[in-house]
């Protein structure tokens, strides 16, 4: 871990000094959105903040959001932005200067987060002009494809609940209903394409076997949740440097859960982004203006056994300058003080 993060040092410093020989050329797209059969193209910006990744993240949502409002869908977009004004003394005079700060909330609302075929293509980051491009597409056989996709999924979802009596598969069915409201959604939303329209009939028999297998669970008296005899497992697209999974573990145990990774329960999800050359648990962020940082990035969030969220996603995010001294125990007391919290959430989620 320790040699990647100083491989990765020198190279954002080796790419500072060669900065101008490796700058790449600015896009087409950025002037002249692409056209193709079966496609429909947006493009959204940010501005370069202090973190690159999150600059991108944020051109890529307005991206997809153009693409929606493009099919003349609800979905919220909010800028707040902050104005402050300083005093520059130089010598005996003095000017003002406007610092300005743009905090940026952008929501994808659902309509647009799970629609299928929904792609950001590309990115571009122009430096010399503090701004992040991104380009998005909606491709139509794929929303087509998708949508079928996420039915046939609700149905096998339904059809392993099967005679189940539990807290659990009530809730399992509950999520599936939602499932199923979402694919209803995307094919309103589509609908200006045609796309999904052959599918309502499935749909709507699909929603009636829902009805009827929830009308059996809904309202009956179903064995409460035990911890003592519920299993969790940890999942993670990093590998931990030493210790961290023996440390993870025993904090799950320490929730009072049994700990265990073949067929658990419920699963601790951690999902970390940030890295150069893909997810790191650590990373490097090199920037001219504020230096080099070390960086976690990560979302937290606890599933049902077969996959489902039960909690929504908690970021973790650490940074601190110079060194990378320190993070692995930032992250510990972070993880320490959410778990119990996220538990607690699940519980009340199947209850």
């Amino acid at each position: 871990m320790l040699r990647r993060l100083l491989l990765a040092v020198l190279a954002a410093v080796l790419g500072g000094s060669l900065g101008a020989q490796s700058v790449p050329a600015r896009p087409d797209w950025i002037e002249n959105l692409p056209g193709g059969a079966g496609r429909l193209y947006a493009m959204g910006t940010s501005d370069l903040g202090g973190s690159e990744g999150e600059s991108i993240t944020r051109a890529s949502d307005r991206a997809r959001l153009e693409v929606v409002t493009r099919l003349r869908a609800t979905v919220r977009g909010r800028t707040s932005v902050t104005t402050r004004t300083s005093e520059l003394a130089r010598g005996s005079a003095k000017s003002g200067a406007a610092d300005r700060q743009v905090r940026d909330e952008v929501s994808v609302g659902a309509r647009a987060e799970d629609l299928p075929g929904l792609v950001v293509e590309h990115t571009y980051t122009d430096r010399p002009a503090r701004t992040v491009y991104a380009l998005a597409y909606l491709d139509l056989a794929l929303a087509q494809s998708g949508l079928a996709a996420r039915l046939d999924q609700v149905r096998a979802g339904r059809t392993r609940v099967g005679g189940e009596w539990s807290r659990k598969a009530r809730w399992r069915l509950r999520k599936l209903q939602q499932d199923l409201n979402r694919v209803d959604e995307s094919i309103a939303l589509l609908a200006v394409t045609g796309v999904g329209l052959d599918l309502r009939p499935a749909l709507q028999t699909e929603r009636a076997a829902l009805d009827q297998a929830l009308q059996r669970l809904e309202g009956k008296p179903l064995p409460p949740i035990d911890l003592a005899k519920t299993t969790m497992g940890l999942r993670a697209n990093v590998d931990f440097p030493p210790g961290i999974q023996a440390y993870l573990e025993s904090q799950i145990t320490d929730c009072g859960l049994i700990y265990r990774n073949l067929n658990p329960d419920l699963v601790v999800d951690l999902s970390f982004s940030g890295g150069s050359q893909g997810p790191e648990f650590i990373f490097v962020d090199a920037d001219p203006y504020s230096g080099i940082n070390y960086r976690t990035e990560a979302k937290m969030t606890i599933l049902e056994g077969q996959g489902m969220a039960l909690t929504r996603p908690v970021p973790i995010q650490l940074s601190q300058a110079g060194s990378p001294e320190g993070m692995v125990n930032q992250f510990r007391r972070v993880f320490e003080r959410r778990l119990p919290k996220l538990v607690a959430e699940a519980v009340a989620e199947l209850e």
